[in-house]
């Protein structure tokens, strides 16, 4: 029997507009003697961003019935992840592509971040076998609001039993989003919280140029907000809320002005990842790649800082500790963490989880709300923490101080 599991978490560090970025690229087909101006319908990508996507729970077949009810409430979006991962032949002998996986959530209308894959192969009949297993992994996270789940169940002819579900924790929901729209038109952004929050604001990475706030009404536990979609190419639209552990992102959305959506997930690897060396320090990576995307912005090198890096690292052993990638975790926000370290500073803070140290960048650099730290240009020092998980996953730190 196999089980296999991805996902991968970050946080960003304030309710703040990020900093700059380059073009995002773009990739769409032309058919033969088509108008070079009309790209090509991608008709697997769903016209609408919205959630929840109501499923049943499961069709005629007893086990996926009873495994779908064992995972959570059903979401045709995720149902849709689950039938297309178990498709793929290689799955049993590759690690799960989460760049892959969350760009198919996307491609079905989801908004949902943090995705979790869970695969199981076993013999026929062994369906409590894989719900005990599947169980465990999903008492193994959680982000608070509504679980929700997609899972597949498929019978091979060698009598072998194959699973494959997608979890998320669901903390808000978006109302339809259409995710193509004309240069130049008004785009509506409306969500409802499924957890308290103190803040809430709306934050947009266009085809070029930097991340940015856009103005954000909210109360009651509902989010308005607007942003026209000026540039050609595709637009990155994040709900990032305060919520209890600090700010995290909610939810995200794709919106392709005068394009068509990449058929399939594009890699923006992070700057100075492709210098790395795979077996080098995951520590001395991050510090790497932090200037190096500081560099790719015309942003000053951060110096390395012994008092941050020892926060860091503290911070991220408490993560691993509570199995949570959070700002607080139980050992105080980084404000209450400064002043416990006799530390007078303006600072910020990043965290994730992820496989790898490139991946972690990866994710924090794509992230419209999490750029501001890497980027600020007040900030001139930088701790970094890394915590070596024993399933081989990394949980990260990175504090961000202006020490002049």
């Amino acid at each position: 029997m196999t089980c296999i599991t991805a996902g991968v978490a970050v946080l960003c560090g304030a309710l703040v507009s990020c900093g700059g970025s380059p073009a995002v690229p773009s990739a769409t087909g032309l058919r033969a003697g088509a108008n070079p101006a009309e790209p090509e319908h991608n008709s697997t990508f769903a016209a609408v961003t919205e959630s929840p996507q109501p499923a049943a729970a499961g069709g005629n077949d007893p086990d996926e019935r009873s495994l779908r009810f064992a995972c959570g409430e059903a979401d045709a979006a995720l149902v849709t992840v689950a039938t297309r991962l178990a498709e793929q032949q290689t799955l049993a002998d590759a690690e799960l592509d989460v760049d892959g996986i969350s760009y198919a959530l996307r491609a079905a209308g989801a908004p949902y971040v943090w995705p979790r894959a869970w695969l199981f192969t076993g013999r026929e009949g062994e369906v409590e076998v894989a719900k005990a297993r599947m169980q465990r992994w999903l008492g193994s996270f959680s982000d608070g609001g509504a679980r929700r789940c997609g899972l597949i169940v498929r019978h091979e002819r060698d009598s072998r039993l194959s699973v494959v579900a997608v979890a998320v924790d669901a903390l808000a929901d978006l109302e339809p989003l259409p995710t193509r729209a004309r240069i130049g038109q008004w785009i509506e952004v409306r969500a409802t919280l499924r957890v308290p929050a103190s803040e809430a604001k709306v934050v947009v990475l266009g085809p070029r140029g930097a991340p940015h706030p856009v103005p954000t009404s909210f109360d009651e536990g509902r989010v308005r907000a607007r942003f026209n979609a000026d540039s050609p190419g595709r637009w990155l639209v994040q709900l990032l809320g305060a919520v209890e552990g600090g700010p995290r992102p909610l939810l995200e959305a794709l919106v392709f002005a005068g394009s068509e959506p990449e058929r399939t997930a594009l890699v923006d690897k992070a700057p100075g990842e492709d210098a790395l060396d795979p077996e080098g320090d995951p520590r001395s990576a991050l510090y790497a790649m932090v200037n190096a995307a500081r560099e790719s912005e015309r942003s000053s090198a951060l110096a390395r800082e012994s008092r941050l890096e020892a926060l860091a690292q503290a911070h991220a052993e408490a993560m691993r500790r509570a199995r949570k990638t959070a700002h607080d975790v139980g050992d105080g926000d980084l404000i209450q963490r400064l002043e416990h370290a006799g530390l007078e500073l303006s600072a910020g803070e990043n965290v994730a989880h992820a496989a790898s140290a490139s991946l972690a960048q990866r994710v924090l650099w794509a992230s419209p709300s999490h750029r501001e730290n890497l980027l600020f240009r007040g900030f001139d020092a930088v701790g970094i923490g890394v915590a070596p998980d024993p399933d081989g996953t990394l949980w990260v730190c990175q504090v961000f101080a202006t020490t002049r």
